[in-house]
């Protein structure tokens, strides 16, 4: 049995992030607004740091604000480890690989889900 990924792929160009939470707005919000994109998903994948993650682009480092966030919520989350090298790769060449809408995209889930095989949530339910 193989381990979970990214739920929109983790290939280059065919990610589908279109059909993510956020969909093609998340696409135009990575894009124009990076800052409040990567620490609103920080705060989502519930890491402290969101506001370091919103800097980061500001002073031109977007590209390792998504490498460092797409570690992150991948251990998070629990899916196969891509290792900082496909990280770097990838979000060196978003513009053809997606690779940020694919990462909000998996804090939302994380943020709605959990991690991969925890338990769902009951209600507990007073007799």
């Amino acid at each position: 049995m193989s381990q979970p990924t990214f739920q929109q792929g983790d290939g280059c160009c065919g990610c589908k992030c279109m059909d993510g939470e956020l969909g093609f707005c998340g696409c135009i919000y990575t894009m124009f607004c990076p800052c409040f994109a990567m620490c609103q998903a920080a705060n989502d994948a519930g890491l402290k740091n969101g506001a370091l993650y919103c800097v980061m682009p500001f002073f031109g480092f977007g590209c390792c604000a998504f490498m460092f966030l797409g570690q992150d919520v991948e251990e998070r989350r629990g899916l196969k480890s891509h290792g900082g090298g496909w990280h770097c790769m990838h979000s060196f060449f978003d513009g053809f690989s997606c690779h940020s809408c694919r990462v909000i995209n998996e804090c939302k889930v994380l943020a709605r889900e959990g991690p991969v095989g925890a338990p769902a949530s009951t209600e507990m339910v007073r007799n």
